[in-house]
């Protein structure tokens, strides 16, 4: 039999809390999606030091594939945003750099995060469209039949996007000059995002609100989010951190308590099991912590399930269930989480 111990009932807590009790508050944090946007154009002097020190990596990449800044802005209706446009006057593709941070109170747990994706796009004369974007969330919205995306998941190499890009847009038939003028280019973003809104609306993800100037998330989407609380891959994860995060989660529990718990226990008695405070169980909670501190800053896994995974299904394997019911890998994603929202408070280059 297999004993309940407490990371079980956190768990199992936890996944109560998530299906039952939610969506209300996914519906009071999911912010109203504007009808029309409102934009603020902005010169690179109105940026702020840290956002232009942000920004340069990624103007130099592009400028090696010839696109260079063409306008800046911000939407100023629709929380912390800047999105940068480049353009190259010999490519029919365009350019956007979009940087979104959120901040969000869970009661009173505070979470932000910083975003970024660089979006290729080329329109074609039947008007359809291919984006290449290298977002690392999985979308939990509708996609048209006529914008064809590609996801190539936190690729750095805008090189390696570009090309991904080039190579499927060769197939999809004669492609359409991009607006090259900022006037051009504001109208065809408020077309576009009518005509996405619009779909949304049909497939049921948006509904209008009373007073018909922003549309809100519906319960479809709601539950495609809560999905993805149990889906450890919603958030695409390279490789090699994927295996990282595995190694880490495995090797240094069992380390705690394979080879560390047993010398405290020696060294002090028996007793590791019915003690929070035997030098066994300290030693086990350490190597927890610390597996936390590094999930954290180095793979910044904020997801339960994936924690639990990786720290709770390897220790039980190998070592069993002899080393107490402490919840050990809830502790190790609560190091985790606070150790990457630190991470991320650091980051943010659009909110204090």
């Amino acid at each position: 039999m297999i004993p309940i111990d407490g990371d079980m009932l956190g768990f199992l807590w936890a996944t109560g809390a998530v299906l039952f009790a939610s969506k209300p508050q996914l519906r009071k944090n999911s912010k109203p999606i504007p009808v029309r946007y409102q934009r603020e154009l902005l010169e690179d002097s109105q940026l702020t030091e840290q956002q232009r020190k942000y920004i340069a990596p990624l103007d130099a990449q592009l400028a090696t594939l010839g696109f260079l800044p063409f306008y800046t802005l911000r939407v100023t209706n629709y929380g912390s945003n800047l999105v940068r446009g480049y353009q190259n006057p010999s490519d029919p593709a365009s350019c956007t750099l979009t940087i979104v941070e959120v901040k969000t109170n869970v009661k009173g747990v505070t979470g932000v995060k910083n975003s970024q994706v660089v979006n290729f796009t080329t329109r074609f004369s039947g008007g359809n469209e291919l984006v290449t974007r290298n977002m690392a969330l999985k979308s939990v919205l509708e996609q048209p039949e006529y914008k064809i995306v590609q996801d190539c998941r936190n690729t750095t190499n805008l090189a390696a996007l570009k090309k991904t890009h080039d190579a499927k847009a060769a197939t999809l038939g004669t492609p359409v000059s991009p607006p090259r003028d900022i006037r051009s280019v504001i109208e065809e973003f408020d077309k576009d995002h009518d005509r996405y809104n619009k779909y949304q609306v049909q497939q049921g993800a948006y509904r209008l609100n009373a007073q018909n100037d922003a549309y809100l998330l519906t319960d479809k989407v709601f539950n495609r989010g809560i999905q993805n609380f149990f889906n450890p891959f919603a958030k695409r994860i390279s490789l090699t951190t994927a295996l990282f995060s595995v190694l880490v989660g495995a090797v240094l529990p069992l380390y705690g308590i394979l080879k560390l718990a047993p010398a405290a226990a020696d060294s002090f008695g028996p007793g590791s099991a019915r003690s929070v405070l035997h030098p066994a169980t300290l030693a086990i909670l350490a190597c927890y912590v610390l597996t936390g501190v590094i999930l954290g800053f180095i793979a910044e896994s904020q997801s339960y399930v994936w924690v639990m995974l990786v720290t709770y299904i390897p220790a039980h394997l190998i070592a069993g269930w002899t080393f107490g019911g402490f919840p050990f890998s809830s502790v190790a994603f609560a190091v985790s989480y606070y150790v990457c929202q630190a991470k991320r408070k650091r980051q943010l280059i659009l909110q204090t």
